[in-house]
């Protein structure tokens, strides 16, 4: 039987640098989609804010962060009293009969 006495770890050192390759990809490929959605958030926000931007940590920038939480929280609020608005008013049996409450003309 004829064993072979040559150099075993050639072998192997390809598969490291394989292992290494891929490695470096993963790593460059959750870099490009962190740097992604930065961008996204970063161009998201800015295109929302139609008005120019104070100085951040100012007074000034406080109210302006606040008077838009406001803004954004009323149109909310009209959104969600306008759904509830229609679900009172609705045909439908199974919203306007909620609580037990039915009438006694339909039985």
């Amino acid at each position: 039987m004829r064993t072979f006495k040559g150099n075993k770890s050639a072998g192997f050192a390809v598969v490291e640098a394989l292992l290494i390759i891929v490695i470096l990809a993963g790593i460059v490929g959750i870099g490009v989609y962190i740097m992604h959605q930065r961008q996204t958030t970063k161009t998201t926000a800015s295109g929302a804010t139609s008005q120019t931007q104070a100085p951040a940590g100012t007074t000034s920038s406080i109210d302006q962060l606040t008077q838009q939480d406001a803004q954004t929280e009323a149109g909310t609020d009209s959104q969600a009293d306008n759904q509830m608005q229609q679900d009172a008013t609705s045909a439908n049996s199974a919203t306007s009969n909620v609580g037990g409450a039915y009438n006694e003309a339909n039985l």
